[in-house]
Protein backbone atom coordinates (compact mmCIF):
# COMPACT_ATOMS: atom_id res chain seq x y z
CA UNK A 1 0.00 0.00 0.00
CA UNK A 2 1.22 3.46 -0.91
CA UNK A 3 -0.22 6.75 0.34
CA UNK A 4 0.05 10.12 -1.34
CA UNK A 5 -1.35 13.26 0.26
CA UNK A 6 -2.23 16.33 -1.77
CA UNK A 7 -3.99 19.49 -0.62
CA UNK A 8 -6.49 21.08 -2.95
CA UNK A 9 -8.85 23.93 -2.06
CA UNK A 10 -8.16 23.42 1.68
CA UNK A 11 -9.08 19.73 1.42
CA UNK A 12 -6.55 16.97 2.11
CA UNK A 13 -6.79 14.21 -0.48
CA UNK A 14 -5.41 10.90 0.72
CA UNK A 15 -4.77 8.80 -2.40
CA UNK A 16 -4.19 5.15 -1.59
CA UNK A 17 -2.68 2.67 -4.05
CA UNK A 18 -2.81 -1.07 -3.44
CA UNK A 19 -4.71 -3.32 -1.09
CA UNK A 20 -5.20 -2.21 2.50
CA UNK A 21 -4.26 -5.36 4.39
CA UNK A 22 -2.99 -6.43 7.78
CA UNK A 23 -0.27 -4.12 9.01
CA UNK A 24 -1.15 -1.30 6.60
CA UNK A 25 -4.03 0.05 8.68
CA UNK A 26 -1.85 1.74 11.25
CA UNK A 27 0.24 3.45 8.57
CA UNK A 28 -2.99 4.83 7.10
CA UNK A 29 -4.19 6.11 10.48
CA UNK A 30 -0.80 7.66 11.20
CA UNK A 31 -0.64 9.43 7.82
CA UNK A 32 -4.10 10.93 8.31
CA UNK A 33 -3.46 11.96 11.91
CA UNK A 34 -0.18 13.61 10.91
CA UNK A 35 -2.03 15.66 8.30
CA UNK A 36 -4.78 17.06 10.52
CA UNK A 37 -4.11 20.79 10.58
CA UNK A 38 -4.09 22.56 13.94
CA UNK A 39 -6.86 25.07 14.63
CA UNK A 40 -8.50 24.33 11.26
CA UNK A 41 -11.59 22.22 10.65
CA UNK A 42 -10.22 19.09 8.93
CA UNK A 43 -11.54 18.18 5.49
CA UNK A 44 -10.47 14.86 3.99
CA UNK A 45 -11.16 12.88 0.85
CA UNK A 46 -9.96 9.29 0.88
CA UNK A 47 -9.35 8.42 -2.78
CA UNK A 48 -9.86 4.67 -3.15
CA UNK A 49 -9.76 4.32 -6.94
CA UNK A 50 -6.51 2.30 -6.81
CA UNK A 51 -7.56 0.10 -3.87
CA UNK A 52 -8.67 -3.36 -5.01
CA UNK A 53 -9.25 -4.73 -1.50
CA UNK A 54 -9.80 -3.47 2.04
CA UNK A 55 -9.84 -5.73 5.10
CA UNK A 56 -12.00 -5.51 8.21
CA UNK A 57 -9.22 -4.04 10.35
CA UNK A 58 -8.73 -1.22 7.84
CA UNK A 59 -12.50 -0.60 7.91
CA UNK A 60 -12.23 -0.25 11.69
CA UNK A 61 -9.37 2.22 11.28
CA UNK A 62 -11.44 4.28 8.80
CA UNK A 63 -14.33 4.30 11.27
CA UNK A 64 -12.06 5.44 14.12
CA UNK A 65 -10.64 8.18 11.90
CA UNK A 66 -14.18 9.20 10.95
CA UNK A 67 -15.16 9.50 14.62
CA UNK A 68 -12.02 11.49 15.45
CA UNK A 69 -12.55 13.91 12.54
CA UNK A 70 -16.22 14.28 13.53
CA UNK A 71 -15.18 15.29 17.08
CA UNK A 72 -13.10 18.05 15.51
CA UNK A 73 -16.21 19.17 13.58
CA UNK A 74 -14.48 18.07 10.39
CA UNK A 75 -15.61 15.89 7.54
CA UNK A 76 -14.15 12.86 5.78
CA UNK A 77 -15.58 11.33 2.61
CA UNK A 78 -14.62 8.52 0.25
CA UNK A 79 -14.13 8.77 -3.49
CA UNK A 80 -14.04 6.25 -6.31
CA UNK A 81 -14.21 2.93 -4.41
CA UNK A 82 -14.59 -0.12 -6.63
CA UNK A 83 -17.68 -2.33 -6.48
CA UNK A 84 -16.06 -4.79 -4.04
CA UNK A 85 -15.16 -2.03 -1.57
CA UNK A 86 -18.66 -0.52 -1.87
CA UNK A 87 -20.12 -3.97 -1.21
CA UNK A 88 -17.98 -4.41 1.92
CA UNK A 89 -18.99 -0.94 3.16
CA UNK A 90 -22.63 -1.90 2.64
CA UNK A 91 -22.38 -5.31 4.31
CA UNK A 92 -20.64 -3.82 7.35
CA UNK A 93 -23.12 -0.90 7.45
CA UNK A 94 -20.22 1.58 7.29
CA UNK A 95 -21.82 3.17 4.24
CA UNK A 96 -24.15 5.01 6.65
CA UNK A 97 -21.14 6.89 8.04
CA UNK A 98 -19.22 7.67 4.87
CA UNK A 99 -20.42 9.71 1.95
CA UNK A 100 -19.21 8.06 -1.24
CA UNK A 101 -18.51 10.04 -4.41
CA UNK A 102 -17.94 8.82 -7.97
CA UNK A 103 -14.98 11.14 -8.46
CA UNK A 104 -12.46 12.92 -6.30
CA UNK A 105 -13.44 16.23 -7.90
CA UNK A 106 -17.09 15.69 -6.89
CA UNK A 107 -15.93 14.90 -3.37
CA UNK A 108 -13.85 18.08 -3.16
CA UNK A 109 -16.70 20.21 -4.50
CA UNK A 110 -19.03 18.77 -1.83
CA UNK A 111 -17.19 20.72 0.85
CA UNK A 112 -18.38 24.17 1.86
CA UNK A 113 -15.64 26.71 1.41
Amino acid sequence: MEIEIVNKKHVSIIAISGSIQSGDEHQLAEEIENNIPEKVVPKFVIDLKKVPFINSTALGVLLNIYKYIEKLNGRIVLSEPNDDVVKILGITKLSIFFEIFRSTEEAIESFDF
